[in-house]
């Protein structure tokens, strides 16, 4: 993105709701050409499935806000959970894939389902082109990210 963008990365670490230990690539981009800042949490291969990031958007809500920017307004947010052949071990060729998340705040946060939509390949694409994400590896390593 060009402009006025700021855009930040973090490995978030947190505690899934089943107790063990999570973490996630998260990603946010604010700019003149988004309506709204995007946060973008990616699922790691060395996240075990057990605390996928899908299963407990709730926790990764405020730990990705805590990590990127804690004065943003969590319902303000666009949130998408990114997929790919980062994701797995097991996922060697595998197509990305962004799903648009809206999560609530009443009192704790929450998203079911009903609240999920997977973007077609062309709203990925033109998403991703909009945002100017960079390769996750790219990101890890510039994080110094060992996976």
């Amino acid at each position: 993105m060009a402009g006025d963008s700021r855009e930040q990365a973090a490995i978030v670490h947190r505690q899934h709701r089943n107790g063990a230990p999570a973490h996630c690539l998260a990603r946010l981009t604010i700019g003149p050409s988004l309506e709204r800042p995007v946060v973008v949490l990616s699922e790691l291969a060395s996240n075990p499935d057990a605390v996928g990031l899908i299963t407990d958007l709730p926790g990764a809500v405020p730990a990705a806000l805590a990590a990127l920017d804690p004065t943003l307004d969590s319902q303000s947010v666009v949130w998408l959970v990114h997929h790919g052949p980062f994701s797995s071990y097991d996922a060697a060729g595998a197509p990305e894939t962004f799903i648009a998340i809206q999560v609530h705040f009443e009192g704790n946060y929450r998203s079911d389902l009903t609240d999920q939509r997977l973007l077609g390949p062309e709203e990925a694409d033109s998403l991703r082109k909009l945002l100017g994400l960079a390769p996750v590896p790219n990101v890890l390593s510039s994080l110094d990210y060992q996976v």
